[in-house]
């Protein structure tokens, strides 16, 4: 027998499993990359607009 057929028939289907997780995997990294970009642009905003409101606040008290 040679080495190709000694393998385990459900090699080509774990092979292909594991290349669909592998695909998954990278699009789950890219979904949460995108998600931390729009948190930390939110989390900026959310600072910005607290700062907004401390100057206000500040005016109104000077």
């Amino acid at each position: 027998m040679t080495e190709a057929q000694e393998c385990c028939p459900l090699e080509r289907v774990y092979q292909e499993q594991f290349r669909n997780s592998n695909y998954c995997l990278a699009e789950l990294k890219q979904r949460v990359e995108r998600l931390e970009g729009v948190l930390s642009r939110a989390m900026l905003l959310l600072v910005a607009n607290l700062a907004g409101v401390a100057l206000m606040l500040l005016q109104q008290v000077l």
